[in-house]
């Protein structure tokens, strides 16, 4: 928003200083006072973001570019790891990627660990921006098919390309990763 202060002409600079300072208030706005459907998330790059803490649940995320996220379908596709996720794995458990169209924010992030964090089933899960991929750990004998886990990301507002597991899923040893 843009205010203009006429007050006379011996306050002329006054008058062309008040947009330029509410200019600079403007580049130094708080997240709180953004509006989501204002983001455009195809020009965001994950690194730039600080988003403060808020409620990612009230988001809608049918603006996303999804078609910019698509993967090659029969891409071999890895296993982020985490200190979490090599335990699980560490314990028996049974890796899944997703690839997740959209998303692009710790907030996609955050609504997805929550979700996925609460099923009994799921022993890990990480969501890696940079690949943007779910990666979950299921729980020894225990597993989600794809179709729950499609119904899942599309509750926390994303759409899935493809899900990979077993031999389309490749997951290096701990020591390959420096992961201990």
């Amino acid at each position: 928003m843009i205010r203009t202060l006429f007050l006379s002409s011996a306050f002329g600079a006054l008058a062309l200083a008040v947009p330029a300072l509410t200019s600079a208030y403007a580049l130094q706005m708080q997240h709180d006072d953004m509006q989501h459907e204002d983001m455009k998330h195809q020009d965001m790059k994950h690194q730039d973001m600080d988003h403060g803490e808020h409620d990612h649940e009230a988001h809608d995320h049918k603006d996303h570019d999804m078609e910019a996220d698509e993967a090659a379908s029969g891409e071999l596709v890895m296993l982020s790891r985490t200190a979490e996720i090599d335990a699980a794995l560490a314990a028996g458990g049974e890796p899944a990627v997703a690839q997740v169209l959209g998303v692009v924010c710790d907030f996609c992030a955050k609504a997805m660990n929550k979700t996925f964090g609460k099923r009994e089933e799921v022993a890990a899960t990480y969501v890696d921006l940079d690949t943007k991929t779910l990666n979950l750990v299921f729980r020894p004998g225990q597993s989600l098919d794809d179709e729950t886990i499609g119904e899942l990301v599309k509750k926390a507002g994303y759409r899935i390309a493809a899900i990979h597991r077993g031999d389309a899923l490749m997951v290096e040893s701990a020591q390959g990763t420096g992961a201990e």
